[in-house]
């Protein structure tokens, strides 16, 4: 029989499967009770994310003198796991059963604290480990440092940091974190900057996709741009988890086209590259390139993730693309990708948003998870369509699966009022947020009781709630009181919300242009010619409509006044004969052209 080498036991595992073959053969071969062999099935059950820790500490209680590797890799996978808790139990075992901790089993530990955030827990193993001569170890030092920063330590994170004369990369990288991790951006820049003027260490991928994180959460274009020169000057320019950061830092601070050059730029590009790219075209509002860009990610056989896919549902569901959301539900299915909460949550969204509610309403059925985003894109979903009491009754159903509404499902809700009418309701529900649910109203919500007073035409319960409201209403507030005023005929309320309008937006166009058609709409042409003049002398101009329609797979966008489209005359010629006709059915002259952006 060929010797078994412990090489080939590593290989080996691979699986548990196959561990359980190698576990058979050291015990078939007497070589279990020798701890080179049996560390290798213990290396990879407890650390592997494929392992079993349970299976691990079975075989660890069979080792007759277990050596410190053996403890040391228990402990790590404990410390990793979802249970650290268990690190510190085993720490304890191990002290109790006479084996001495070394500098291997410190760091371990220390993470697991940080990870529980114990602090005085962790403080009083970096006492021991004074104590014990392992101050100046430098695997143990960085641990201690990522201990603070994690606790929110960071003094004690600095102390640790400046009595350590002996630094290298993970060092540095660990104390611009905990800088990072509490919001102390300037003192994480000034560190690199210290850090780029030594010779013997040069920042590493974790050093720039670190700054750059921070740049991306202040919105700091400059500096990432500097970062990203960095990244050239240190060879990292090629590194694709480097890249990636930029790229997201760009899409998520608004500079798309720098975005693009990067993408367009970048050797090569993963699942990550195009998710970034893909939100970043999306949350700028550009959704049919977003969708294009999905599509160039099918055709290059690239399996989406689900926070491509949660991203690109998103796109759809802005755009009011049901046929591309159905081909990505359809993907989801195929490629068989976890449908967890959030991409299920998409699913309802999209579904709602585009029109389709009996489905978004089967999707939701069938979630066997639901958290509040859930309750709220269907509840949403019901109050877009006009089905106010079903989304009423939805709530209720929230409420008894004991998910806590948020001030966004209360927005859902007295929206789904205002649209159905149920002005009781919307109110009760209103007076439910603070007294019931301990949710202090946002401006938004003071909005929608005001929307819902003003569709019942209680204008003048609106004005009332307004005036006592304990926020400083805006001017959208004041606009839809207006214009509910100018519909029910409240000429002389709707003169005196006009000033106010005026006076919180004066250089609002489509505050001036409403006035001045409620003037007109009262044939009192000089006021109404007066607001003209005011903007014309004020250099407001009013913002041409727009409007979009897809056909045949292809997007056509029209502007008031462009006549550049390739089919206008005939547009024109066809917009004549429904003229004509709606003038005949209906036995009174129609303005089309006011309706239509041609």
């Amino acid at each position: 029989m060929k010797p078994i080498s412990t090489e080939a036991i590593k290989n080996h595992c691979s699986s548990i499967a196959k561990t359980k073959q190698a576990h058979a053969l050291l015990l078939r071969t007497h070589l279990f009770f020798n701890n080179r062999f049996t560390s290798k099935l213990i290396n990879f059950l407890a650390i592997s994310e494929s392992g079993s820790l349970s299976y691990a500490r079975k075989i660890f209680s069979q080792i007759h003198d277990p050596d410190s590797y053996i403890w040391n890799t228990i402990m790590r996978g404990y410390a990793r796991s979802q249970n650290p808790h268990e690190a510190l139990s085993f720490y304890y075992f191990m002290v109790v059963s006479g084996f001495r901790p070394d500098n291997y089993t410190y760091p371990f530990v220390v993470g697991a604290c940080g990870r529980l955030q114990q602090l005085e827990m962790g403080r009083r193993f970096h006492s021991e480990i004074l104590k014990k001569g392992f101050g100046s170890d430098l695997f143990v030092v960085n641990s201690l440092i990522q201990f603070y920063g994690n606790c929110g330590s960071i003094n004690c994170a600095c102390k640790v940091f400046d009595g350590t004369p002996a630094r290298d990369v993970v060092t540095w990288n660990l104390m611009i974190n905990a800088y990072i991790g509490r919001r102390l951006y300037r003192q994480s820049f000034d560190l690199f900057e210290d850090m780029m003027n030594l010779e013997d260490i040069k920042p590493d991928e974790i050093t720039i996709i670190s700054l750059v994180s921070a740049c991306t959460q202040l919105g700091d274009l400059e500096r990432g741009d500097l970062l990203c020169s960095y990244s050239r000057v240190y060879g990292l320019d090629k590194n694709l988890n480097v890249l990636n950061a930029i790229l997201d830092m760009y899409c998520k601070c608004g500079d798309l086209e720098s975005a693009k050059l990067m993408f367009n730029s970048m050797p090569e590009r993963d699942v990550l590259s195009y998710t970034s790219m893909l939100s970043g075209l999306a949350n700028l509002g550009y959704y049919q390139e977003s969708l294009a860009l999905f599509r160039k990610v099918q055709i290059e056989k690239i399996q989406p993730d689900e926070f491509m896919l949660v991203n690109v549902l998103s796109a759809c569901a802005q755009a009011g693309d049901l046929d591309e959301g159905k081909c990505i539900h359809l993907l989801i299915d195929r490629f068989k990708v976890n449908c967890d909460v959030v991409l299920g949550t998409a699913l309802v969204d999209m579904y709602a948003k585009c029109g389709a509610l009996h489905v978004a309403l089967q999707v939701f059925e069938k979630m066997r998870t639901r958290n509040v985003f859930t309750w709220n894109a269907m509840i949403g979903g019901l109050a877009m369509h006009g089905h106010g009491e079903e989304a009423i009754m939805l709530f209720d159903q929230m409420k008894g699966s004991k998910v806590v509404p948020d001030d966004v499902t209360f927005i859902a809700l007295l929206g789904a009022c205002s649209h159905a009418g149920l002005i009781d309701e919307g109110l009760e529900i209103f007076k439910a947020m603070k007294e019931s649910f301990q949710i202090e109203p946002r401006i938004e919500h003071y909005g929608c009781v005001v929307d819902l007073l003003c569709r019942a035409r209680l204008v003048e319960d609106a004005l009332v709630f307004l005036e006592n409201m304990p926020l400083k209403a805006n001017s959208v507030l004041w606009a839809t009181l207006l214009g509910a005023c100018r519909t029910g005929g409240h000429f002389e309320l709707a003169e005196r919300v006009a000033k106010r309008v005026i006076e919180l937006e004066p250089d609002s166009c489509g505050r001036y242009v409403m006035i001045s058609n409620l003037y007109a709409g009262k044939s009192q042409w000089d006021n109404a010619l007066g607001l003209r003049k005011q903007m014309k002398s004020k250099g407001i101009e009013k913002t041409p409509g727009c409007s979009w329609i897809e056909f045949n797979g292809q997007i056509h966008q029209f502007v008031a006044g462009d006549r550049t489209h390739i089919e206008t005359e005939n547009i024109y010629t066809m917009l004549e004969e429904i003229t004509q006709r709606v003038h005949l059915d209906a036995g009174h002259e129609a303005n089309i052209y006011e309706k239509c952006h041609i």
